[in-house]
């Protein structure tokens, strides 16, 4: 399981693209050949904007109330 991370940023956008990138570095420290690729983040300095997508591996079950629960699984060491 990846360390937890303590972020430095005031919002909570600044600490969301924190934590993508924290998640890209544990990603890139994995085996080329067994790397997964579930962080993507683009700057576009043009319009001066940061775009994040994550893909987590989740398990998936029905509550007592027949609600869908998504649990995201562990994918990083």
């Amino acid at each position: 399981m990846a360390a937890s991370v303590t972020t430095t940023a005031t919002t909570l956008e600044g600490q969301l693209w924190e934590v993508a990138v924290r998640a890209q570095v544990a990603e890139l420290a994995i085996d080329p050949a067994t790397r997964p690729n579930n962080v993507t983040t683009t700057i576009d300095t043009e319009n001066q904007t940061v775009s994040v997508t994550f893909t987590a591996p989740a398990t998936f079950s029905v509550s007592s109330s027949g609600a869908l629960v998504a649990s995201p699984t562990t994918y990083l060491p």
